[in-house]
Parts: structure tokens; sequence; C-alpha cells
């Protein structure tokens, strides 16, 4: 699926009675992606989570256009087409296990429980989480097991636009490897946009990475 990014703001207004200016995190960015892997680079504060969090449909733009599939998409469209790993894995039931969550998430995305589940089993066996895991409280998880169930939520979906904020936080080498064979079979239906401060995790993922500055993607600028 092509999606198209055209002259994208996003401006976080300053607290009222704080004295401060806005914070204009996307400044008019750019970008194109179809079919394959994208790797967006950039220093913190530049703007890739804004950006993704805007892909994803959890923020609303104050400008610009996103065409994905060649259509408009508002915020609404863009929930239903991406699925989105934020970069902390801190968005589900803590007192839930991270199969209950998986199960609960994946019926938010239209699937069957038993469905949710047997995905759920193959990814974790693909980024080394162990079944115990699965059944383990996901406040008594380790950053990393936290970090791969995140994952399996978000390749779960299987959806047609899939974005990865800095994915491989907290994995061991062995979860890297298996994490980047399932963006490079994903990205042979999907879009897929990984971000990542390692250049050579991120080198390894994608063949084109762009790079974003101060909410701003320069003009072909790989990176």
């Amino acid at each position: 699926m092509r999606l198209e990014v055209k002259g994208l703001v996003k401006v976080f207004p300053a607290p009222l009675f704080s004295g401060g200016t806005d914070l204009r995190a996307l400044d008019g960015a750019d970008l194109d992606a179809d079919t394959g892997v994208t790797g967006v680079g950039g220093a913190n504060g530049s703007g890739k989570t804004t950006l993704f969090k805007t892909l994803a449909g959890i923020l609303e733009a104050d400008g610009g256009t996103i065409l994905a599939g060649g259509a408009v998409s508002g915020a609404g469209r863009l929930r239903q087409l991406a699925a989105y790993c934020p970069a902390n894995p801190r968005s589900f039931y803590f007192r839930l296990t991270a199969a209950e969550n998986l199960r609960f998430f994946g019926a938010l995305a239209g699937l069957p429980p038993a469905e949710a589940a047997a995905r759920a089993a193959k990814l974790a066996d693909r980024v080394g989480l162990a079944t115990a895991d699965l059944e383990r409280r996901f406040d008594r998880l380790s950053e990393g097991n936290m970090q791969k169930v995140s994952l399996i939520r978000a390749f779960s979906r299987r959806a047609p636009l899939l974005l990865l904020d800095e994915p491989f936080r907290g994995l061991d080498g062995i979860a890297c490897r298996g994490l980047l064979e399932l963006i490079a079979e994903t990205g042979l239906t999907a879009t897929v946009l990984v971000t990542s401060h390692s250049r050579e995790l991120l080198g390894a993922a994608a063949k084109q990475t762009l790079r974003i500055e101060k909410g701003r993607m320069p003009p072909g600028g790989t990176q």
C-alpha cells in the first residue's frame, strides 16, 4: 500500500498561563513509502514518534495531507489501516496476563479469541517469548518481554501499514534476529516504517532510511 505524506503539521499548544510557545513537532513533513520496509532516522525530539502517532491515527494532524492507498485518510481511517508498536511498551493492562491482553486487543481488531491466541503463540516463538511468560501478569514481565508482547500485538493485526517505533528496544540478540526476519517477511505485502537509534539495526531492517530533522523530512534525505 502506498503511503504519501504531504506537508504534515502537528502543533502541541503551550500550557495555559505558562507563557511558553507552542511546540511545532511536525513542520511540513513529507514522506513517500510503498510496500516494503522504510527506515526513519533522527535525533531525540526530531519528530519521529509524533509522525508515527499521527500516521497511526492516535494524533490528529493540524495540517497537510496523508494518502493511504491513494485515498485521503484522516485519523479514523488510519486507525483501521495501521498497526502501531510504540517506543514505550506500557500501553497494556498490568493486572492481566500477556495472553489476556493480546486476546483483548485482538478482539478490538476484530479477531476471534482463538485466532488471536494462535497468532500470539506463533509470534511469541518467533521473538523468543516463552509460553510461561505469555501466561504471566504483564506487570511481572521484564522490560524486554514487555516489548515482545507489544511487538506481538502489532504484528498480529496483519495490517497493510505497520509502524514500529524503536522496536529493538530491550531485546537480546536472538530476539533481534527474529524481529528482523518478521520485518522482512511483513514488508513483502505491507508498508513498514521503522525507527531505531541503532544505525546497524536500522540498516539491517530497511534498505532505505529517511531522516527527519526538526519535524521536516529533507527532500531525498536518505541517511
